[in-house]
């Protein structure tokens, strides 16, 4: 794993960024709550950039 993000749009759902072969993917996961656990949604198509994944499936922006 590359790295992770909240995803802008969902709040609920965090993206997990991978890389295989010159190519970048995500995996989709609901967050775990207190009534259910983690859940894998769906992996995204493969990007030639990390930055072409992001325009797709923004970053949720926090204040620090």
């Amino acid at each position: 794993m590359i790295e992770k993000y909240p995803l802008l749009n969902e709040p609920d759902k965090t993206m997990f960024v991978f890389a295989k072969n010159g190519k970048y993917y995500g995996h989709i996961i609901k967050n775990k709550t207190a009534k259910a656990a983690a859940k894998f949604i769906f992996e995204t198509v493969k990007f030639d950039t990390i930055e072409a994944l992001k325009a797709e499936y923004p970053e949720q922006v926090t204040a620090k």
